[in-house]
């Protein structure tokens, strides 16, 4: 089987009407649904994209792929590659998903609250998996104080940034991630 050529990136107007679709692509690049025939899509314009929402929102790149709906791995090997070598191509439906995520939408998730006893009984439960305090406290954009208060449930409420890094925390779980969020 012969390398596809990449094409060039199409414009965001082409990707209108695009829907996300809940397949299981943790850990990969491609879809587990994805066609052979599928086209590749450079990943560079991507890559731009989501640093330029992330500096401007000023978030975590978790939060991105939280919003995206695009797993936090796919996400970290698109900013900062894998073994020394950096993504250089998307299926189109990754790509799709990271240009529906704009700098407002995330600078909104600091803003808007949601009820915080799902993200506090998420934080326990990884807690209770051994995963430091301080640790989750930093992964989720906390102050000490304000993570005790969250996992004590003396917090009736918190930001859906908070609630977003919580869920991209409980996601990385998996692969040895905590450790290596861009501030």
């Amino acid at each position: 089987m012969s390398a596809r050529p990449l094409t060039k990136c199409p414009p965001k107007s082409a990707f209108k009407g695009v829907r996300a679709e809940h397949d299981e692509h943790h850990l990969a690049l491609v879809p587990a649904g994805s066609r052979p025939d599928e086209t590749w899509v450079r990943a560079a314009p991507f890559r731009a994209h989501v640093r330029h929402a992330i500096d401007v929102a000023g978030v975590p790149w978790p939060a991105f792929a939280i919003e995206s709906d695009v797993s936090v791995s796919v996400v970290r090997t698109l900013l900062f590659g894998r073994g020394g070598r950096r993504l250089g191509r998307l299926t189109p439906r990754i790509a799709a998903r990271l240009l529906r995520v704009e700098a407002a939408q995330l600078s909104g998730l600091r803003h808007s609250h949601v009820r915080a006893e799902a993200t506090a009984q998420r934080l326990n439960v990884m807690l209770s998996n051994g995963i430091e305090p301080s640790r989750l406290a930093r992964w989720c954009d906390l102050s000490g104080h304000e993570f005790d208060a969250l996992v004590r449930g003396a917090a009736p409420l918190c930001s859906r940034l908070t609630e977003t890094l919580a869920l991209a925390a409980q996601r990385s779980l998996c692969a040895p991630a905590l450790g290596r969020r861009a501030a």
